[in-house]
């Protein structure tokens, strides 16, 4: 299991885990109801533009700022700090 920011264009992975707070926990809805109020934008935006558990991804572009990403059909930007809290597995090239 790896960082989402780690893959280079053209590789691609499963998501596994979403992290928040630093990486100290995973999202699990005990965590979510404990602090709904705190970390929530992170969570919120990732499963808002479709980056859940068990999706597949594929690297388009990663420029260093910026992840350019292949979900199901469609294309998705996220930065930097959205894809270290993304955990993928199975990475493939």
């Amino acid at each position: 299991m790896m960082s989402l920011e780690l893959l280079i264009p053209g590789e691609r992975g499963e998501i596994t885990e979403i992290r928040h707070c630093g990486g100290c926990h995973k999202h699990d809805d005990r965590h979510e109801q404990k602090n709904k109020h705190k970390h929530k934008s992170t969570i919120t935006h990732a499963e808002e533009i479709g980056l859940r558990v068990g999706k597949r991804v594929e690297v388009l572009k990663n420029d260093g700022n910026l992840l350019l990403l292949l979900v199901d059909e469609a294309r998705i930007a996220i930065d930097r700090k959205i894809a270290r809290s993304i955990m993928v597995k199975g990475v493939t090239a």
